[in-house]
């Protein structure tokens, strides 16, 4: 179970977003979507470099974990009306569809370092690798002009390299989060809440090919997202967190909490 803390934190923010609800409606739903999403996004990379630090992991994994949470404030801060746009919303699709692909090679690095070599991994980083280089291809036929890319052989292999490391990397932070609880007997919490979150993320993903969304379909889902963003970017902090405790601190905190949730 997640420390006490974490638990009365979530209370409260329950609490402050129903309050706020009535008075302001859709100006508070906007506000705490966003404080939502960079809170996340603020643990979700300060803790990916606890968690590899704490793993004597290469700083390059710390990086590539932390590459979609850089891409998204990046984002966020361009949609400002204080700073000029870099381009159009295709520069940030890409420059996120890349740093999802580099995490995901970090995760899978993360799960060889625990585990021994096997040829699934050379599968999974080949996947991601093609998915980039497909991405690439395509960047550099449209500012060239070539008109290929909009073949249905290209198209059709794009979306099932887009679809399989999709799939990849999220069953890679699903590996790797569980693998890390597992291996360090640290809270299983942390690796169930990141593997719901990862999973949530990979239906986001598969979706297209089972469900045709007509406009506005989706904004349920779109509300939700952010809050469990939160809650896995809390899981990561917290993991790192332990990580990086030395292992007699982690057992005391460990007892504390079976003999607070037992009393």
């Amino acid at each position: 179970m997640p420390p006490r803390s974490y638990i009365f934190t979530a209370a409260i923010l329950v609490v402050l977003v129903f309050i706020s609800l009535p008075f302001t409606m859709g100006f508070s739903i906007l506000l705490w979507y966003w404080l939502f999403a960079a809170a996340a996004c603020i643990l979700a990379v300060a803790g990916a470099f606890k968690v590899t630090n704490g793993l004597g992991a290469p700083l390059w994994i710390a990086i590539a974990l932390a590459s979609p949470g850089f891409v998204w404030a990046v984002n966020k801060l361009y949609e400002t009306p204080f700073l000029p746009s870099p381009g159009s919303a295709i520069t940030f699709y890409v420059a996120a569809f890349m740093a999802l692909l580099a995490a995901g090679v970090g995760a899978l690095r993360l799960i060889e370092m625990m585990s021994r070599s096997h040829t699934a991994f050379r599968v999974g980083y080949g996947i991601l690798a093609a998915a980039a280089l497909i991405m690439g291809v395509g960047l550099v036929a449209r500012a060239m002009g070539w008109s290929f890319t909009t073949g249905a052989l290209y198209l059709s292999t794009s979306r099932a390299l887009a679809f399989s490391a999709a799939l990849v990397k999220y069953s890679a932070f699903i590996g790797a989060a569980m693998l890390i609880t597992l291996r360090r007997d640290i809270e299983r919490w942390t690796g169930i809440a990141i593997s719901l979150v990862s999973a949530f993320m990979l239906y986001r993903a598969l979706r297209p090919l089972f469900v045709v969304d007509h406009l506005g379909s989706g904004e349920g889902l779109m509300f939700l997202q952010p809050a469990l963003m939160l809650i896995g970017g809390a899981a990561v902090w917290r993991m790192g967190s332990l990580l990086r405790a030395p292992s007699d601190l982690r057992g005391a905190v460990a007892l504390k909490d079976v003999r607070s949730h037992s009393s």
